[in-house]
């Protein structure tokens, strides 16, 4: 008996060859899976201006600085 085909004899009576088969399925499970909840997942497109005013509604003080601080901005550049 060769070398080889004593590591090959060696590699399968100890289940290694079962378990690199078993990790591949197991791969191919998971990015199956990642695939199907990428193609469920809803698309989130809304334009910008619904964006802003939606975090406009939730933290209307620091929407406010923030506006405040892009007009000084603007302005001293005119």
């Amino acid at each position: 008996m060769n070398p080889m085909d004593e590591a090959a004899a060696m590699t399968e009576a100890s289940g290694l060859a079962d378990s690199q088969e078993r990790i591949d399925r197991a791969a191919q499970a998971i990015r199956g899976m990642t695939r199907d909840m990428a193609n469920e997942a809803p698309r989130e497109t809304r334009p910008l201006s619904e964006v802003l005013r939606q975090r406009t509604m939730e933290a209307p003080l620091q929407s406010l600085a923030i506006a405040f601080l892009l007009g000084a901005i603007v302005a001293r550049r005119r």
